[in-house]
């Protein structure tokens, strides 16, 4: 049984569906996308909205509540119908919903087409993420905390991390590394002391990422000012920034709130660059400390790895050969745009 059609479904339109896309389409298989916060009708988006808004901030609704549940235009409900409209248009021979948000539940739970589910974010509803994992005929997770719980509830899953996108990040060896540090991403606690600690080491940073001018509290805004290169940084661009840098730092938005590992380790590595970043546990299922990458493990560490990499005392090109390395060898969309397909001709090895 080949794969020939698949529909894949994610809140919004992020890269992951143009990767996804990209490599499915080199194997062959028609492709369809549904980014379901793009979806909703014209009275949920020009009264319902506005409505509920009111209401929250009146305190007269909590923030998750919809007034206008009962509607088949709420946002919900509407999305749910243009879900199982594209599903009957389409007639996809499989559905990869990417999840991280509630979606879909009345539409998976009537469709007999096989489903593979992908927990890519931290911090789930863990009665919500279990109810949503039965629907599914394999659910993968970045996650193995979340393999291992779901397992032993015996539902059917498999670790799958982030991986990269070989074609959109790669070396540009001619590249002149004029950026001490690199650091991308929006704004956390977390993320601004690390990159504080980093500020005590260089000030030759760039930073890209939103929220940060808005909710900064150690930085001062000249600092800040002095730093902060945009909002946001993709493809391309990103990946020449990255290969300007001799560090490119990082650090997973919650400090310490998931075992799996957010998607930067994979691009930077792929592009072969120095990744100084975190560790959430998964990260040793891939990579080794001071072999593929740096790793921190407090904020104070940091200032002292950076300076070690500026002065030449750490070995840094074997290092960014070794990540490099690693990730070509299996951790990337071709491989796991392959391995979906296998399971569907498998039948999920049930």
């Amino acid at each position: 049984m080949q794969l020939k059609k698949i529909l894949i479904t994610f809140v919004d339109n992020f890269l992951i569906l143009d990767y996804l896309e990209k490599e499915f389409k080199a194997l062959g298989i028609e492709v369809d996308i549904y980014a379901t916060n793009n979806s909703g009708h014209w009275l949920h988006r020009y009264v319902f909205k506005k409505i509920n808004k009111l209401a929250k901030s009146l305190g007269l609704i909590s923030k998750d509540a919809d007034l206008f549940e009962w509607s088949q235009f709420s946002f919900e409900k509407y999305r749910e119908y243009e879900f199982a409209d594209r599903i009957q248009q389409f007639k996809p021979d499989l559905i990869l919903c990417i999840h991280g948000h509630k979606f879909g539940e009345t539409v998976l739970k009537k469709t007999h087409i096989p489903k593979i589910g992908w927990w890519v974010e931290p911090n789930p509803n863990i009665e919500t993420l279990i109810r949503y994992a039965r629907l599914f005929d394999l659910y993968l997770s970045y996650d193995s905390e979340i393999v291992e719980m779901l397992n032993n509830l015996h539902i059917r899953s498999e670790y799958q991390s982030h991986v990269a996108s070989s074609s959109d990040f790669y070396p540009i060896p001619e590249m002149t590394k004029d950026i001490d540090v690199l650091f991308y991403g929006s704004w956390s606690p977390w993320r601004e002391e690390v990159l504080f600690a980093a500020y005590q080491a260089t000030s030759n940073i760039a930073l890209f990422g939103s929220d940060w001018i808005k909710k900064c509290t150690l930085f001062s805004h000249k600092e800040l000012k002095s730093i902060l290169w945009g909002r946001e940084i993709v493809s391309a661009q990103l990946n020449e920034v990255i290969s300007r840098s001799k560090v490119v730092l990082a650090a997973q938005r919650l400090n310490k709130a998931t075992t799996g590992l957010d998607t930067r380790a994979f691009d930077v590595l792929a592009s072969g660059a120095l990744l100084l970043t975190d560790a959430p546990k998964d990260l040793f299922r891939h990579f080794k400390d001071r072999e593929d990458l740096l790793v921190y493990k407090d904020s104070d560490e940091v200032p002292g790895l950076i300076k070690a990499v500026l002065k030449g005392q750490i070995e840094a090109a074997q290092i960014k050969g070794a990540g490099r390395e690693k990730v070509m060898q299996g951790l990337t969309y071709q491989v796991l745009c392959q391995k979906i397909s296998n399971e569907y001709s498998h039948g999920f090895n049930k």
